[in-house]
């Protein structure tokens, strides 16, 4: 009997460490993509009242989220489904919603295909092309392979190329095909400079259309998880049917009613994350053995090409107390991509600086 894989999210330096026979020291770790400013301080300021939160039950919806969706996206509360992550609203909707068979971009995030068929539906991929830099679309193409799935997922930006399908061709989509859902996540969204405007979660709400957020990227409380799904009121209410009680924390749901008051905090990440991103890229350009692709968001993915094997790229920075993230388990991505998570300015310089030292010999 065939032994199945066990569920795995993101890198792990600490098993690339044992895997490569490496001794084990500490690691500056580019394989996370949180916001590199950390915890807000409002947070740390007023952790000391969220304990009778510990204490006391919390809401049974999560109120505190979505109070925050409430307030930041100007959304009825009967739009919002708030929820234990993004996570959660990833695997809730294509349970509660009945899907049969689905479109996914590859490569993507692993989490829309793995949900997709353990909610009993056959996945179909439509691979993005490296050439076009993970981003450009056939429509063509894409109209045809939409004829027979009943939903399509989108991460937006997408995780790990960092593109980003423009909004007004996923309207026209949803409008085109009335009949066919269209699954938006938007986990990274916040991380650009104009993601009101660019975000989804801010539109009228269309029958056909549920857009996932995250909390926990940008705001860097990937620990405490929380986030949330907005659609229209009918489609919502089937959600909060489907969805278990009590998946919010009284934590998580308190400490979404101080992220409105993050002002100064969203807008000197976003700057920062800009300057950084167009920084590095820049770098990267310059620099032989890795082709950098062009990204909207707080990661950029690259490809080795100095070497054979990624492994050797992996073994290096590990050995010099640094990782990046394998990208070789995603689907199309295989042939030796990694992607870096922007961190602080002189981390940064640290892993290039790492990554133009790299010894050719060893190739």
């Amino acid at each position: 009997m065939e032994r199945k894989q066990r569920y795995q999210h993101g890198g792990s330096p600490q098993k690339d460490l044992v895997r490569l026979n490496l001794p084990d020291a500490p690691v500056l770790d580019f394989s996370v993509n949180l916001n590199p400013f950390g915890v807000p301080q409002i947070i740390r300021d007023r952790w000391a009242e969220l304990l009778d939160a510990v204490e006391n039950y919390p809401s049974v919806e999560g109120d505190g989220i979505a109070q925050y969706y409430h307030e930041t996206c100007r959304m009825p509360l009967a739009n919002i489904l708030a929820g234990n992550g993004s996570t959660e609203m990833i695997y809730l909707v294509p349970r509660a919603l009945g899907f049969k068979h689905v479109l996914i971009f590859t490569p993507s995030y692993h989490d829309y295909e793995r949900a997709s068929l353990l909610a009993g539906a056959t996945v179909e991929r439509f691979r993005l092309s490296r050439e076009n830099h993970f981003s450009a679309i056939d429509e063509t193409e894409l109209v045809d392979a939409l004829q027979n799935a009943d939903a399509l997922w989108i991460g937006r930006p997408n995780n790990p190329t960092g593109s980003l399908l423009p909004r007004d061709d996923i309207l026209l989509l949803a409008d085109r095909f009335p009949d066919k859902w269209f699954i938006i996540d938007e986990a990274f969204i916040q991380f650009l400079e104009d993601w009101e405007t660019e975000s989804l979660g801010f539109s009228q709400t269309r029958p056909n259309i549920l857009v996932i957020h995250s909390l926990t990227k940008f705001y860097a409380i990937a620990g405490l998880r929380m986030g949330g799904v907005v659609g229209s009121e009918a489609v919502i209410s089937r959600l909060r049917d489907a969805k278990e009680p009590w998946s919010v924390n009284g934590i998580a749901d308190r400490i979404a009613l101080f992220l409105p008051a993050c002002t100064d905090y969203e807008h000197e990440s976003r700057l920062a994350v800009a300057k950084e991103r167009e920084r590095i890229f820049n770098l990267l350009q310059g620099l032989d053995g890795i082709v950098a692709f062009p990204s909207s968001t707080n990661f950029l993915l690259c490809q080795w090409i100095q070497s054979r094997n990624l492994d050797d790229l992996i073994q290096y920075l590990l050995k010099n107390g640094a990782y990046v993230r394998d990208c070789r388990n995603f689907p199309g991505l295989n042939d030796n991509f990694f992607r870096i998570g922007l961190r602080s300015a002189h981390e940064n310089d640290r892993l290039f600086s790492l990554l133009a030292s790299f010894p050719r010999q060893t190739a």
